[in-house]
């Protein structure tokens, strides 16, 4: 979605909830496996509810980082691009990030720059508005003087287009294929796995990585 705009916000104002996509992500279980597993971020227990992703605290005293780098480097180390993919992730464990919103704005940021993704990116958190859903998204768009929202197809359950009809501004829908693409350990080919990390693409494809995300996209779109 990114590469398909013109600015990007994280919503880092909105709160963290448990067992969703902000605090982790997932990879191969192992080199040749089928199975997927979960690489998840520590959140402090004050933290874990109705707290603010740019207030949501990583926990300290776990050496999760370490964690996550050993498991990411037993099971692409045979990838044909794995030290790209490899420094992508030091790079952003290794920032220092006390909040999940900075170790996550950092990590986009990173592959958003090696994937060549000239997009402006920016934080809600820091244009002040208000607001729930649908409304909160109209205020945004205000704030930043969008003309149009690209919003994923899941959120077609609860949003009001005639809100953003009032407002004047264009409401689309990403209408994204997820594409397929080699994944390897080696010379073996292996299953095919979606919706892994896009470090899972970028330790396969390399530099090949945003053309093959962009085959998703409706034709006639970048």
């Amino acid at each position: 979605m990114i590469d398909r705009v013109d600015e990007f916000w994280f919503f880092d104002d909105v709160d963290f909830i448990k067992r969703e996509w902000k605090n982790r992500n997932r990879i191969r279980k192992e080199r040749t496996s089928s199975e997927t597993k979960w690489l998840s971020v520590p959140i402090e227990r004050s933290s874990q509810r109705g707290t603010a992703l740019h207030r949501a605290r990583i926990a300290v005293g776990e050496p999760w980082r370490k964690r996550h780098m050993d498991a990411f480097r037993h099971v692409y180390r045979d990838a044909p691009h794995f030290t790209d993919a490899r420094d992508l992730l030091r790079r952003g464990l290794e920032r220092p990030a006390e909040t999940l919103a900075d170790l996550n704005v950092g990590l986009v940021e990173d592959i958003a720059d090696y994937l060549g993704i000239e997009t402006r990116l920016g934080r809600t958190s820091t244009l002040g508005v208000g607001g729930r859903k649908t409304e909160r998204l109209v205020e945004v768009c205000r704030a930043t003087a969008a003309t149009s929202y690209l919003a994923n197809n899941g959120s077609a359950t609860y949003l009001e287009p005639e809100r953003f009809a009032a407002a004047s501004i264009e409401l689309a829908y990403q209408d994204y294929a997820h594409p397929t693409y080699e994944q390897r350990s080696g010379e073996q080919p292996l299953p095919f796995l979606s919706h892994l990390s896009v470090l899972d693409l970028i330790a396969n494809a390399g530099e090949a990585s945003l053309a093959i995300l962009r085959e998703g996209a409706p034709a006639g779109v970048r």
